[in-house]
């Protein structure tokens, strides 16, 4: 009798045990729900932030842009950009250039509300420039397999570079050029050179009246500059713009 009352009281206790844990899982899972009901609106602003975020202007590709219209270059590279301050939700409505642009540039970002980002960057900028494929001596005339075009940087490329191969090819060398040199303008000779003491026709004019007249260079020039000649029939020497290689127009 005793060992059936044990056994009951054993049960009572498991059972009782047993509805502990099943009324703390169901406190445990009313928490979790509250808990997801209460985090819900919390992620649901966090995808629509997103949403914005993607939709927003990009600072670099905003400035990319305003040197690609401003500058000739033919590639810009804008890389490390820093902005100071919040970016507001709209693109620019202007933007200076506080230094630079080239290297590390400081830029303004200016909106209508008078408000003003500076944002720093990284510039660099590459344009076309023709080079020789191997050595030529001075006075060797220029051919089309003779030179190619390469991209360089902005800031390596000497003063006066030809960007077109057409500028060059047919023209005479001034000076020796090794292989892989950049070809510049001052290397080669300008076409349709003009030799001193080349008999011309001096066309002689000013307002309402043009005259022609025989004439001789006095020094060596080029075609589109000016040059000194002489008037043969009144040995008075002049100046006037070469226009062809025969003729000078001289204004009084």
């Amino acid at each position: 009798m005793k060992g059936l009352e044990k056994k009951m009281r054993r049960k009572k206790i498991q059972n009782k045990e047993n509805a502990n844990r099943e009324s703390a899982a169901r406190i445990f899972l009313r928490c979790l729900l509250f808990a997801a009901f209460c985090l819900l609106p919390v992620c649901a602003s966090g995808f629509q932030t997103s949403d914005l975020a993607d939709e927003t202007w990009n600072p670099a590709e905003a400035l990319q842009a305003f040197l690609a219209e401003n500058y000739p270059w033919e590639k810009i590279e804008v890389s490390n950009v820093h902005v100071t301050g919040d970016v507001p939700a709209r693109l620019p409505d202007l933007i200076t250039v506080e230094r630079g642009p080239l290297g590390k540039g400081v830029f303004s970002f200016s909106y209508d509300n008078s408000r003003k980002t500076t944002v720093r960057a990284d510039v660099r900028a590459f344009d076309f420039v023709v080079k020789s494929r191997r050595p030529f001596n001075k006075g060797y005339v220029l051919q089309d397999e003779d030179l190619y075009v390469s991209e360089m940087d902005i800031n390596k490329i000497p003063k006066g570079a030809v960007k077109d191969p057409g500028a060059v090819i047919g023209k005479n060398l001034k000076r020796s050029v090794m292989a892989d040199m950049v070809i510049a303008e001052e290397m080669v000779e300008k076409e349709q050179l003009v030799r001193k003491g080349r008999k011309v026709v001096l066309l002689i004019g000013a307002e309402g009246f043009s005259i022609a007249a025989a004439g001789e260079t006095k020094e060596k020039g080029y075609v589109g500059t000016q040059i000194k000649a002489m008037n043969l029939s009144s040995k008075k020497e002049v100046r006037g713009v070469l226009i062809d290689e025969n003729t000078v127009r001289v204004e009084l």
